[in-house]
């Protein structure tokens, strides 16, 4: 809700996170930046924040036309998904009244320095008044914000402060090297996982439709998958939440809340009995 455009860099086309989308979505730059446009557009005549309350992964996918890209902008670390919508991460960096602000003085400076590289004009013709005061308000309303302003919903901010030291990320690895790693450590990949568990007890989904799931999770990200090249932090709990959202739309509940395979289930399960069996 802060205009009728929105900031976008030049470069992008050539941002190396982008080329990383293109290859998680198996699509081109033009169709990515694309659909980058169309959720950065919705985000700032929607929202103040950059939460879109409702908004899926699924939703994004659809919308945009390019498969999978929800899910990629969320292993990049560009959206946060929850089952209350999406958060664009940093949003009010970019885009919002403040941001667009700050974009709007910068190129004001660049093009006041620029124009006075060589000479410093001292007739009514300088706009160095204007650059000053842009640049006078900007630091007031810089010194207006809080060093930590407080999330949406009361949580705390992401901000590092004195107090709380900012967590250390994990390193990310592919599928192939997590279950060596499950391996060589005397680990079960994904039976042991205590969420994993909980949940399956919880909805009384049938484990062999949770094993046929993971069996198509592995074929996707191991050698040979569509996703091979895809690199994760954790590994269950990225299956976990294949299993929750139930993305590869494997199964479903009928009215008295008991499973059954879909077509596209059984499909899969009778595929990769047949490759058991080879």
């Amino acid at each position: 809700m802060a205009g009728d455009w929105i900031k976008m860099r030049s470069n992008l086309w050539d941002d190396p996170r982008v080329a990383r989308l293109v290859d998680l979505t198996d699509s081109s730059e033009a169709a990515v930046i694309g659909g980058l446009y169309w959720l950065w557009a919705t985000a700032d005549q929607h929202t103040a924040d950059g939460f879109m309350p409702g908004l899926s992964c699924r939703q994004i996918d659809r919308k945009t036309g390019v498969a999978g890209l929800g899910q990629a902008l969320v292993d990049i670390g560009w959206i946060k998904n929850s089952s209350d919508g999406v958060l664009i991460v940093n949003f009010e960096d970019h885009n919002g009244a403040s941001a667009k602000k700050r974009a709007q003085t910068a190129k004001r400076v660049a093009n006041h320095r620029s124009g006075n590289a060589s000479e410093t004009p001292s007739d009514e013709s300088s706009n160095a008044p204007s650059v000053t005061g842009a640049l006078a308000r900007e630091r007031e309303e810089k010194e207006e914000l809080p060093p930590n302003p407080p999330c949406q919903g009361g949580e705390e901010s992401d901000e590092p402060s004195a107090d709380k030291p900012k967590r250390e990320r994990k390193e990310r690895c592919s599928l192939k090297t997590f279950l060596e790693r499950c391996r060589a450590a005397g680990e079960t990949a994904i039976s042991g996982y205590e969420p994993l568990r909980k949940y399956v007890d919880g909805v009384e989904l049938p484990m062999e439709f949770v094993q046929l799931s993971w069996d198509v999770f592995k074929a996707e990200h191991s050698p040979g998958g569509a996703n091979e090249r895809r690199l994760q932090a954790d590994w269950r709990k990225h299956f976990l939440n294949y299993v929750t959202k139930g993305y590869y739309r494997l199964w479903y509940a009928d009215a008295e809340g008991h499973f059954a395979l879909t077509t596209v289930g059984i499909q899969a399960q009778k595929l990769h009995a047949r490759r058991d069996a080879a």
